[in-house]
């Protein structure tokens, strides 16, 4: 997001808090395509009958290391933006998006959310499994809604929440299934190096169930604190357990560090890396070459460009129509906008039934049917018409590392079926 789009969006969204807007109301035969039936919308926290503006939340990091995840942001603007357009599933009503830069950080998050959470209709967009758990408390006791941008498996069927994607551990599990069948190194020793929190040990379940469904040599499983920038012990213990097969379970710019150790110890093993290890500058940082050798990324979706994928073609238009200077990222965009699009799902729904509020938001969300990914998030999230039948996509794509790439990954396989991740997608589905 460039800085004169992010002022112009704080800057509205600071006109729209200082409007007086109780007791405004607008028939639903005003609100375009969601609005047919004859009940009223009236004014709730952060929706504007007068003007039909609706404020959404997000929760972001945008600043240090985190910066690039404002991309995360622009995705969602570019699907808010074609879901008012006309035709779209909220013509006619506008939708602000305001973010608060957590720092990845929950300790920063909760005072942020309750900074914020007054004057939006519901969040579209918390990054972070940690952050998202930390504020659960908070959003029962308002009785508000969120869309969490993260995989964690415990959070697919609780009330306040509509998440989507595959699970953390689903990644992992069909990326060792792929290595193993499809690069030749079932016979190889697997191990694992995990962040040390409660995200590092769901990929390391998915670790441990995929490795004992194919009947995989597995060796240590390395532990290291969350921001670390110095892996030689880690490093030094994956090289002396005879490591060949190293499953990243991090975030951030783990793998450029553990990378560079690997570099200086001579620590020649295949890498796998989830979507969270992503950043622009792995084909040009630190340890290119080794990186590029050595790792493979298991995204969904497809690479920046391919046009023969309905969603990835849709999302890169509507980028362009909101920033005309957005540069290519992979996954952050996507992300941002799967998030949203799960957003207006709720939002249409509960303005075809005439209520905004906080109360209905949850209610719609338990009995959302099925949203279509479009080939974007590991196929279309069933979310049923109760919580108990909520269930996650499961299909990943295989990337390398390659600086001729737009993103920096280059696409090796689109739309993996791994059966190991389907078994352990049920296996999380049927507790």
């Amino acid at each position: 997001m460039t800085a004169s789009r992010r002022a112009l969006a704080l800057a509205a969204t600071a006109a729209l808090m200082l409007t007086g807007c109780a007791g405004t109301a607008v028939s639903n035969n005003d609100a375009g395509s969601a609005g047919q039936g004859a009940k009223t919308l009236v004014s709730v926290p952060g929706f504007d009958a007068a003007t039909k503006t609706i404020t959404v939340g997000s929760m972001v990091p945008t600043s240090g290391i985190w910066a690039p995840a404002a991309t995360n942001i622009t995705g969602a603007e570019a699907y808010f933006h074609r879901a008012t357009q006309p035709g779209g599933p909220l013509e006619g009503f506008t939708i602000k998006v305001k973010n608060v830069d957590t720092e990845y950080n929950p300790s920063v998050a909760v005072p942020l959310y309750n900074s914020l959470k007054s004057n939006v209709l519901m969040f579209t967009n918390v990054l972070g499994s940690a952050i998202t758990l930390a504020l659960l408390p908070q959003m029962k006791t308002d009785n508000i809604l969120a869309v969490p941008a993260s995989s964690d498996e415990k959070l697919i069927s609780n009330p306040n929440l509509v998440p989507f994607g595959p699970f953390y551990a689903t990644y992992h599990a069909a990326g060792l299934q792929y290595l193993a069948e499809k690069e030749g190194l079932k016979d190889a020793t697997y191990c694992a190096l995990l962040q040390d929190d409660d995200f590092g040990s769901q990929v390391e379940n998915g670790f441990n169930f995929a490795a004992k469904e194919l009947g995989l040599k597995t060796g240590a499983a390395v532990r290291y604190p969350n921001g670390l920038q110095d892996f030689t012990p880690q490093v030094s213990k994956l090289k002396e357990a005879g490591c060949a097969v190293v499953d990243l379970g991090g975030a951030g710019a783990t793998i450029q560090n553990a990378a560079v150790r690997a570099v200086q110890l001579n620590f020649d093993a295949r890498w796998l890396a989830g979507n969270t290890a992503y950043n622009a500058s792995l084909a040009t940082g630190p340890a290119a070459d080794y990186i590029k050798q050595n790792v493979r990324f298991v995204v969904t979706g497809t690479e920046w460009g391919d046009a023969s994928a309905e969603g990835q073609k849709m999302m890169e238009a509507d980028i362009a129509a909101i920033d005309p200077q957005a540069k290519p990222m992979a996954n952050s965009y996507q992300t941002g906008y799967m998030a949203a699009r799960t957003t207006v799902a709720v939002l249409e729904k509960a303005v075809k039934a005439g209520d905004l509020s906080r109360e209905k938001l949850l209610e719609v969300s338990k009995s959302l049917g099925t949203v279509d990914d479009m080939g974007l998030a590991g196929g279309a999230f069933n979310y049923g018409q109760s919580l108990n039948e909520r269930t996650s996509g499961n299909t990943v794509s295989i990337f390398t590392v390659d600086e001729s790439a737009k993103t920096g990954l280059k696409l090796k396989e689109y739309g993996f079926q791994s059966e190991v991740a389907q078994k352990y997608n049920a296996s999380v589905l049927n507790k």
